[in-house]
């Protein structure tokens, strides 16, 4: 995140050149997947390398008249190789939730040992289903993957074609350092670690889509070096892409980030990122500024010329908010969809009590909004009719108008 908005993504920067990939230790033999399905899908057999289901029962497929798109989730690999049962991280529900159609692409771990068995095992059916998607008619395809997943899916975009997006959660290439019981017995070794860094710097470099998402979190436990200000440096040096990278400096923790609340903020970001509405350009889309536009069209929202902010709540609601411009009300109050998605978008235009910097509006008569300003950030609270309160911080909205 840009250094001007500390209060959502903190950027630190360093440079470091990308190298070959190096010859990658041998991987011990992992246990027999159970193969568990959930959706709609081909037969499947033992000797299945590869197959797809519908993500989610309760977001049944959309198809490509009405979704906003379809996404191809790549499902990660814990240690004991049951990845193909997880279900994909509440982001992507989130996403399910605001019309996009989304799929798991489901691979046999007893199949493939190793990570260059497990591309060549994937890459082509994942061409094959880009192109099936695009005679279906979907205009937006996105590859999307956790951990190992994260990792397929940018290293397929390195050779597929025609991808709108690329959302790669703590990517990683799979070296499996553990013992094949349940939990590992060490972390990785130093050389082991080295190799998926290089990978992924190959990957950032090659990838190809229109926008891509990279989640590095704090403390990922399978690749302990910090990726952030390297991956910053390799993408801003292209300018075929619009990134969104969200670094180990956004203290969202463990390389199961994306499943945590913590990460909803930027689950919502991610959303927006995603909109077909929103016009991108390339470089870094940084959260908190960037999306403005597409949070207010979602919202309804068209700014008076007042003076207005915008950010999250701890809970991952976007909110915007504008005084009149003579400072004395009415107050504007717009919200978006949030990460999940069921969050039905809309604004309220209340009156307000202003004292010194803190603003007092009643958004009905169990919630009440309390604002302070701070310059150029504004802290609030609601108070909401189940007896919980939201804490969100907002940024003062540069020219509004």
């Amino acid at each position: 995140m840009r250094p001007s908005c500390p209060w959502l993504f903190a950027a630190v920067l360093t440079l470091s050149s990308a190298g070959a990939v190096a010859a990658e230790p041998k991987q011990a033999a992992p246990p027999t997947e159970e193969i568990t399905v959930l959706g709609k899908r081909p037969t499947v057999t033992p000797s299945t390398s590869y197959w797809v289901e519908d993500a989610y029962t309760t977001f049944p497929l959309l198809g490509a008249d009405f979704a906003q798109g379809l996404i191809l989730w790549n499902h990660p690999q814990p240690w004991n190789n049951i990845g193909a049962s997880f279900p994909p991280v509440r982001a992507l529900e989130g996403l399910a939730a605001l019309g996009w159609d989304i799929e798991r692409i489901q691979r046999n771990s007893r199949l493939g040992e190793g990570w260059e068995s497990k591309v060549a095992n994937v890459r082509d059916q994942i061409q094959q289903q880009v192109d099936a998607a695009k005679v279906a008619g979907y205009t937006r395809v996105v590859l999307a993957g956790q951990e190992v997943g994260g990792g397929l899916a940018l290293e397929a975009a390195k050779s597929v074609d025609g991808l709108y997006g690329i959302i790669a959660f703590a990517p990683n290439s799979g070296i499996f350092w553990g013992n094949g019981k349940l939990a590992p017995v060490s972390r990785p070794t130093d050389a082991a670690g080295q190799v998926m860094l290089t990978r992924t710097w190959d990957q950032l470099e090659h990838a190809k889509a229109e926008r891509l998402m990279v989640l590095f979190p704090t403390t990922d436990e399978q690749v302990p070096h910090v990726r952030g200000p390297t991956a910053r440096d390799i993408l801003a040096k292209r300018n075929d892409l619009s990134f969104l990278l969200v670094d180990e400096t956004a203290q969202v923790y463990t390389t199961e980030a994306a499943d945590t609340p913590g990460f909803d903020p930027y689950a919502t970001c991610l959303a927006l990122y995603l909109s077909p509405t929103l016009a991108v350009h390339p470089g870094e889309f940084h959260c908190g500024t960037d999306e403005l536009p597409a949070a207010l069209a979602q919202m309804g929202v068209k700014p008076r010329g007042g003076e207005g902010w915008f950010g999250y709540s701890d809970r991952g609601q976007v909110v915007y908010v504008e005084l009149s411009a003579d400072g004395r009300g009415p107050l504007t109050y717009g919200w978006g969809a949030a990460a999940n998605g069921k969050t039905r978008p809309g604004f309220k235009t209340l009156p307000v009590k202003l004292t010194d910097d803190t603003v007092t509006a009643e958004l009905a008569p169990d919630q009440l909004l309390r604002a302070v300003r701070h310059g150029a950030l504004l802290r609030m609270t609601i108070d909401l009719a189940d007896g919980t309160r939201d804490a969100v911080m907002l940024h003062r909205v540069a020219g509004n108008s």
